[in-house]
């Protein structure tokens, strides 16, 4: 039996939806992507060119939320189904994006490199307990340009396990996508077995940049699983109260739903996320990095699907 833990009422989950659901109305949200602005705006949204903001109505967003997969799977390099997105089903991967490494053996805190990289992935391939990799660090040595096409070879090199990864761009990601089609002969086939799962940030608060909103559109319409991590930092780019963070949380991730499924109705996206509290005393955020990832099911609640520490 595995043990389940719910933190909030359903009272309170449905105010923390009618909250965000105000929220996209009022302020709204700040896409920065002209694309992205234009579905919303042709599906009923409310477009303010001139600041980029868009008032997304409840209604357009409930009907993304219908078309969203409730579960999918990743794929290894072999073609086997590995890693299964939705019900109470729980996994693990190395997590994402690390921008220094602690040297097990001298215990150096410094930027991390490609060896780094390398080291975390052949233990994260060995390990049972790891169904997933990562592009977990950034290699701090190589050219930013290249550096998210770097990281996923290096994954490829070193597993055959579905990885977890993301783009720092709008060009990359379509390189990206290219370089897993090669394990399955094309887009196509990729898209019926999809080996990677790719993270996509909104910015707080309540913004979708140009290349998060276009990386949204760009793996819909590829069908390679989206898994949104929103990010609220409480007392500095999200309200210091928990409850005030979950709010901006589950706004950012709503409207992120709105463009993906627009893009593709039916394509498979995960609602993710990796909040933090600001330290008001140091100006920093201490933070040990755990996500919580959740593929949505029915208003107002939803499924752990793959947490990471």
């Amino acid at each position: 039996m595995q043990p389940k833990i719910e933190l909030l009422t359903e009272d309170l989950i449905q105010q923390i939806l009618d909250e965000a659901y105000q929220i996209l109305l009022k302020p709204g949200i700040k896409v920065q992507s002209a694309e992205a602005r234009q579905l919303l705006g042709d599906s009923g949204a409310e477009v303010i060119e001139a600041n980029e903001v868009v008032k997304i109505p409840q209604g357009l967003v409930e009907r993304a939320l219908e078309s969203v997969p409730r579960h999918f799977w990743l794929y290894d390099r072999q073609g086997n189904p590995a890693v299964n997105y939705g019900g109470d089903v729980v996994h693990f991967d190395p997590g994402s994006s690390g921008v220094h490494y602690m040297d097990p053996d001298t215990l150096e805190h410094k930027p991390s490199i490609t060896r780094d990289l390398v080291k975390i992935v052949k233990v994260a391939e060995m390990l049972p307990q790891y169904e997933a990799v990562s592009t977990a660090v950034v290699c701090n040595e190589v050219p930013k340009a290249i550096g998210d096409l770097y990281r996923l070879y290096l994954v490829l090199l070193y597993s055959g396990k579905p990885i977890v990864t993301g783009a720092f761009s709008v060009q990359t990601l379509q390189r990206m996508i290219d370089m897993l089609a090669i394990f399955t002969g094309d887009r196509k086939a990729l898209a019926e077995k999809p080996q990677a799962v790719f993270d996509v940030c909104p910015s707080p608060p309540l913004i979708w940049s140009n290349f998060g909103a276009q990386n949204l559109i760009d793996l819909a319409r590829a069908r390679v699983p989206a898994q949104m991590v929103s990010m609220p930092l409480a007392g500095a780019a999200s309200p210091v109260t928990l409850l005030g963070s979950v709010v901006q949380h589950a706004a950012e991730c709503l409207s992120g739903i709105a463009i993906h499924q627009l893009a593709q109705a039916g394509a498979p996206i995960v609602w993710g996320g990796a909040p933090a509290i600001f330290d008001m005393r140091k100006g920093t955020t201490p933070m040990l990095r755990s996500e919580s990832r959740w593929v949505y099911r029915r208003i107002p609640t939803w499924e752990p699907a793959m947490p990471s520490w």
